[in-house]
């Protein structure tokens, strides 16, 4: 989410002046009206990756967007974002209505059905990949977990290592908490307020916080219910995240406890980096 512009609170992305001194890539550039998937930042970053090896220097892959990785890793399946006609609207609409109706896990019961492989790794909340893969199978007849893969990933071009900071789970639920406060004091309802204002594609509107401040904007709800959906709803996203990053392949797993500072867990990355690379 970070890479749209004019929502920082929503995606925390980091500052201009971080931005700067980090040389940071793929962060606030594009319009909110425009849709972004991994096959678009598998693109960008392949890309990036090389201009910056041929300055000498090392890439760093920063986030938590599991399937972002994974398709940056090890490539992505054929027709995931390449399917003749590209999208079905229509049928996206169809079937955000039904969910819509119907609640629940609707969608995920309905990709179980002609897609069992795929329903197991796919989350029920997860609507986005849920019509993805539905929609791959309305337009191909054969079931997204069926696509073979046609390009390579960069897991065995590189040497590269992966790191996952892991936290006690009682603290960073605490550090989400109290990250929504901050969001709110920092301007979060103004923000969504001129967001409404504007064409969001369907990527940007699943920004976290966006669709609960909006419940309150509409007199859906109260502040502290919004607030509170929103700290559970992230709440959840961090506990898929850390299970997604737990089963893939080659994970070094840092440990951060409550006290420590962010160059803590970067020298333990480095001292294990240059322990590898030797």
């Amino acid at each position: 989410m970070q890479v749209y512009r004019d929502m920082p609170h929503l995606t925390q992305a980091p500052s201009a002046k971080a931005v700067k001194i980090l040389r940071a890539h793929l962060v606030s550039f594009l319009d909110l009206s425009e849709e972004y998937n991994a096959a678009l930042f598998r693109r960008d970053a392949l890309t990036l990756i090389e201009q910056i090896l041929k300055r000498g220097r090392i890439p760093l892959i920063v986030g938590g967007t599991g399937l972002y990785l994974r398709a940056l890793l090890d490539g992505l399946f054929e027709n995931e974002n390449s399917l003749a006609g590209g999208k079905d609207e229509t049928y996206r609409k169809k079937l955000l209505a039904q969910q819509e109706k119907h609640g629940g896990n609707y969608l995920h019961e309905k990709l179980k059905k002609v897609d069992a492989v795929s329903s197991l790794k796919i989350h029920p909340n997860d609507f986005r990949r849920l019509i993805r893969a539905l929609e791959i199978f309305h337009m191909t007849g054969q079931p997204f977990s069926a696509q073979k893969q046609n390009r390579e990933g960069i897991r065995g071009k590189f040497f590269h290592r992966m790191y996952l900071l892991n936290r006690d789970r009682a603290d960073l639920y605490g550090r989400i908490n109290r990250r929504v406060d901050r969001m709110l004091e920092d301007g979060l309802l103004a923000e969504v307020k001129k967001l409404q204002k504007k064409k969001l594609s369907q990527t940007a509107m699943m920004a976290l916080g966006f669709r609960e401040m909006c419940a309150h904007l509409e007199g859906r709800m109260t502040l502290p219910e919004a607030l509170e959906l929103l700290r559970k709803n992230t709440r959840h996203y961090a506990k898929r995240q850390l299970s997604w990053f737990r089963h893939e392949r080659d994970v070094q797993t840092i440990s951060v406890v409550q006290n420590d500072t962010a160059k803590v867990s970067a020298d333990k990355i480095l001292k294990d980096w240059e322990h590898a690379a030797a």
